[in-house]
């Protein structure tokens, strides 16, 4: 990343899935979101994959081998391509850009100017759709830093990181903070709209996976200081923020209202004084049989209780934060 800072406004409507460390549901939260902004909420949505793997374009039925003749991202982003040519039209809400060639996309974006190859997302195919052809564009990313990394965080500078309740949680949270929100903060204002635990199944009134993953989230400094990485006065390998930064203000702002629990709560759940809720976005085979159905669970199974979480984070992206 070499561009200098910019003081131009942030566009909520241009959306990445940046996590430094695969298996957190990106994919899924990436077509679900796709399906409720435009199928549920009659948004005009882009959703596009950017990572090689293709976990996102196989579960919606494209699959990803290489195959140069094919038109793909590379023929926008280095050659004069119109984006409109390698748009696809699945029908379920939202259109969509499949993971092809990527590879050999990233290796050309390498070998072009440092400083233009971030851009290249954002100039030729953002700039171009977003306001006049779509109202939000989605990113699913890979879970490692590359040039189309560069590019995505650059062309949508507003984030959504799912969490599961896996031992490497954190840590991939503190690699993605560190390691990329933290140095894109010098160059551009990156904001995270929402940290989501994904895929609970266990209760958290005992010490389970679950119960460790959102403690951490609801309570914990050192998780605030993740969140602020790159801002002044923060250091989110010590876990520390600036005094006058309040920590709970912070989780407020980044943790949606379904899954917060504060300190107090915790403590009442511990004592037997509060029941323990049942924190979304739980668990749910809806999704498992969507992605083999090769549908988004918006168009497979409309009435699966976690689309309404969805619906909550929709309402973030449409608002461009959490709105206390």
């Amino acid at each position: 990343m070499t561009q200098t800072k910019t003081s131009s406004k942030r566009d909520p409507r241009a959306v990445c899935l940046p996590m430094l460390k695969g298996g957190f549901g990106k994919s899924v939260f990436a077509n679900t979101l796709g399906g409720v902004l435009g199928d549920l909420r009659d948004h005009d949505v882009l959703v596009a994959d950017l990572d090689p793997a293709g976990h996102l374009s196989t579960g919606l039925g494209y699959y990803t081998r290489e195959d140069a003749d094919a038109l793909d991202l590379g023929d926008v982003l280095l050659d004069d391509t119109a984006p409109e040519e390698i748009i696809k039209h699945p029908g379920y809400g939202f259109d969509f850009v499949p993971s092809l060639n990527l590879e050999t996309v990233t290796e050309d974006l390498a070998r072009d100017s440092v400083m233009a190859s971030d851009m290249r997302l954002k100039q030729d195919l953002v700039d171009p759709l977003l306001g006049d052809k779509y109202e939000y564009i989605l990113f699913d990313i890979p879970g490692s830093r590359n040039k189309l990394v560069n590019n995505a965080v650059v062309a949508a500078p507003n984030a959504i990181l799912p969490l599961k309740p896996v031992p490497e949680a954190l840590n991939g949270m503190r690699e993605t903070a560190t390691k990329l929100v933290g140095e894109i903060r010098q160059h551009i204002d990156f904001e995270i709209l929402a940290v989501v635990p994904n895929d609970l199944r266990a209760r958290i009134d005992q010490q389970t996976k679950d119960r460790r993953l959102l403690e951490a989230m609801n309570t914990q400094e050192q998780f605030a200081a993740y969140l602020l990485a790159g801002r002044d006065g923060v250091d989110p390998d010590s876990g520390t923020i600036p005094d006058d930064v309040d920590v709970e203000a912070v989780l407020d702002n980044h943790i949606p209202p379904f899954a917060r629990v504060t300190a107090d709560e915790w403590d009442a759940i511990d004592a037997g004084e509060m029941a323990p809720p049942k924190v979304p976005i739980r668990h749910s085979a809806a999704f498992g049989d969507a992605y083999e159905d090769r549908k988004p669970v918006t168009a497979y199974d409309s009435e699966c209780s976690q689309v309404r979480y969805f619906e909550t984070l929709a309402k973030i992206i449409e608002q461009g934060g959490i709105q206390q």
